[in-house]
């Protein structure tokens, strides 16, 4: 399934990139990869009945702040200062990447339903990881005008498979019932109604 989403994330995107492009595409990738991550979070604890992970939670929202900020600042980088924000932009995906694997270790549940659901989903997300670091410009490369990689990602097509996914029925009432509420969406709920769903 992993190799699915890379490969629907690879068909998006092939715009021509100016100086800021990849850091866009890095921030759209993140505002969802970082919620749906925190969704697990949230499935979990419904279905084992205690509270969510909040520490965990908030520190995936910080991290993939910090990554934002380092992209803006490798892209508006000078030639000598590039490879150390470079490096500091890489350590910090490093570190999102390590979230992933603390939120696996937490993501266990007894309902093998809603563990299928979790492990599908943890399986989307893990994903993202290969779009973001696809998109960041290499350390060697002096230029950051333009991406390593095409922009390997759609927010669309992730969307619409995560979502798929979410909602899938569980048998577990509480999971059930909470699933649609944790949908990912790309544009805000003011946006949706005023065009009565058209857009999502």
């Amino acid at each position: 399934m992993k190799k699915i989403l890379v490969f629907a994330l690879s068909l998006a995107m092939f715009s021509t990139a100016c100086s800021t492009a990849w850091v866009s595409t890095l921030d759209t990738i993140l505002a969802a990869a970082a919620p749906a991550l925190i969704n697990i979070l949230q499935i979990v604890s419904v279905a084992n009945g205690r509270p969510m992970n909040s520490t965990l939670a908030t520190k995936i929202g910080a991290d993939a702040t910090v990554i934002k900020t380092l992209a803006g600042d490798f892209a508006k980088a000078s030639s000598g200062s590039a490879p150390g924000a470079c490096q500091q932009l890489q350590a910090a995906v490093g570190v999102y990447q390590a979230d992933q694997q603390l939120v696996l270790q937490a993501a266990q549940v007894s309902d093998p339903n809603t563990q299928t659901k979790i492990t599908l989903l943890a399986n989307l997300v893990a994903g993202t990881v290969e779009a973001i670091t696809a998109v960041i410009p290499s350390c060697q490369n002096a230029s950051r005008q333009s991406f390593k990689a095409a922009p390997p990602y759609s927010i669309t097509t992730f969307a619409a498979h995560y979502n798929s996914v979410l909602i899938a029925p569980t048998g577990n009432a509480a999971v059930d019932a909470a699933t649609p509420k944790l949908k990912l969406y790309r544009h805000s709920k003011l946006a949706r109604s005023v065009t009565l769903g058209w857009l999502q």
